[in-house]
C-alpha cells in the first residue's frame, strides 16, 4: 500500500510542488514534464490537453516514472514507478480546478475563469503507483550514498 501517511510523503504532497513525470516517447528515449497532479484514493492523477505527445505515448506505453521532491536542503524526494491509463474527458476534467486550485492558490480564480467555456476536451491520466522510494537526506539517503 503507497505510503501517503509517511512524514516525508505527506508533506509532500500537501505541497504545490510539482510532479516531474517521465515516459517513453516514440523514439525510444524517455521524455520528462513538469506537471500539476493530485493524489486521491491511493492514485496519482494529472490533466493535460488531448493533443500532448504524452498522451499518445503513454497510451502505447503506459509504464511511468515520476519524481516530486524539494529543491532546497535537506532535500525531501519522492521517487514513484507506475502504471498509467488514459482517458479522454468531454469538456473540463471534474477534478481540474481543485488541481489548479493546488498549484496556483490565489491566483487559480483567474486562470479557470480563462479556461471556463475554450476546454471542449481534456485528457485525464492516472498513475496506480508500483513501487516508490523515499528520500530525505537525513535518515534515508540513496544507494549510492551508503
Amino acid at each position: 500500500m503507497f505510503p501517503a501517511d509517511d512524514p516525508v510523503v505527506a508533506e509532500l504532497l500537501a505541497s504545490p510542488t510539482l510532479m516531474r513525470l517521465a515516459y517513453v516517447g516514440a523514439n525510444e528515449q524517455p521524455h520528462v514534464v513538469p506537471i500539476w497532479y493530485r493524489f486521491a484514493d491511493g492514485r496519482f492523477t494529472v490533466v493535460t490537453g488531448p493533443k500532448a505527445d504524452k498522451v499518445r505515448h503513454i497510451s502505447q506505453r503506459p509504464r511511468v516514472s515520476f519524481t516530486i521532491d524539494t529543491d532546497r536542503p535537506p532535500y525531501r524526494v519522492l521517487l514513484v514507478e507506475g502504471v498509467a491509463a488514459v482517458e479522454p474527458v468531454e469538456g473540463m476534467a471534474p477534478e481540474y480546478p481543485e488541481i489548479v486550485r493546488r498549484h496556483l492558490g490565489p491566483a487559480a480564480d483567474a486562470y479557470l475563469g480563462r479556461m471556463e467555456g475554450r476546454v471542449k476536451r481534456q485528457v485525464r491520466i492516472t498513475i496506480e503507483p508500483k513501487s516508490w522510494r523515499i528520500l530525505d537526506f537525513v535518515k534515508r539517503t540513496p544507494k549510492s550514498l551508503a
